[in-house]
């Protein structure tokens, strides 16, 4: 009967110990990921129709001389002023101004939304401020950083008191 009590004694403890200290890391944890999943598909999401919309506006090709890809007024890139070079991937916007495809992708995702010669919009208004918002959290997720500190300190040994 001892043996009985000592083995139901030892297996509380271990059950209470499980409960007290590995569930609830377990849990911070799971809410970590889940926060930081969350704001990754947001950010893909993001990505994912503003690339489209741009793909929908224009064009891709690659540079042959031969074949005349260029009127005679576009035989350099407007943004990076350099000429187009035989093989070179390019993008024709709608309003038929054409670019390095490096050039312009660069100067849509980090700039404007706009045609950078004639200013014509490539994407809608609506999807250029969820773009700008979702990319500016991703750059000023000082909060998340903080949270995942904390979980992460708490779940070896630390505290978060003061928090």
């Amino acid at each position: 009967m001892g043996a009985l009590t000592k083995f139901f004694s030892h297996l509380h403890k271990m059950v209470a110990s499980y409960f007290l200290t590995v569930l609830p890391e377990i849990i911070r944890l799971i809410i970590l990921a889940i926060f930081v999943l969350w704001k990754f598909y947001r950010l893909v999401s993001s990505n994912y129709k503003y690339m489209s919309m741009i793909n929908k506006k224009s064009s891709k090709f690659v540079y042959r001389r031969n074949h005349g890809h260029l009127k005679s007024d576009f035989q350099e890139c407007a943004i990076c002023l350099s000429e187009f070079v035989e093989g070179e991937k390019g993008r024709e916007l709608e309003c038929k101004h054409m670019f390095h495809r490096h050039c312009v992708e660069k100067w849509l995702q980090e700039y404007k939304a706009t045609c950078p010669l004639c200013r014509n919009s490539i994407v809608s208004e609506e999807i250029l401020a969820e773009y700008h918002r979702v990319k500016d959290e991703q750059n000023n997720s000082i909060i998340e950083k903080e949270l995942a500190l904390i979980l992460l300190s708490v779940m070896h040994g630390g505290t978060c008191h003061g928090f």
